[in-house]
């Protein structure tokens, strides 16, 4: 069994399905960029809550996911052949993508003072 922690982006809505026995479980597809320019796709599962919170999200959405992994190989539409992931899902995260704001100049430092301690810690106080 692989254990794995991904951050992607979601290819598509997920899909609400229902198996046999009637337990709802959710579908997705997940385009995971690495370094080199490269992607792996990750076909998505999860059951439960995960499942629900899943659903929520719409394409396109920056998410990270951990769960237990499988390697798959398949056949692309040219003829070549493809690699990714799939993924049964135990834990999933929004990516918030956004700029930090710069901190204020003009706002106070409200960190309490330092009090003074041993001559040779002074170097210690922040």
């Amino acid at each position: 069994m692989i254990r794995c922690l991904l951050t992607g982006t979601l290819h598509g809505d997920p899909e609400r399905r229902t198996s046999k026995t009637g337990n709802p479980y959710c579908t997705a597809r997940m385009k995971a960029d690495a370094s080199d320019g490269t992607a792996v796709w990750c076909s998505l599962i999860a059951f439960g809550d995960v499942g629900e919170r899943l659903a929520t999200l719409k394409g396109g959405a920056a998410i990270s996911v951990s769960g237990r992994a499988k390697l798959s190989a398949w056949t692309g539409k040219d003829g070549t052949p493809a690699a990714g992931l799939d993924v049964t899902v135990d834990e999933i995260a929004a990516v918030l993508k956004g700029k930090p704001r710069p901190r204020d100049a003009a706002q106070p430092d409200r960190r309490p003072p330092v009090a003074a301690g041993f001559d040779d810690m002074d170097y210690f106080q922040v």
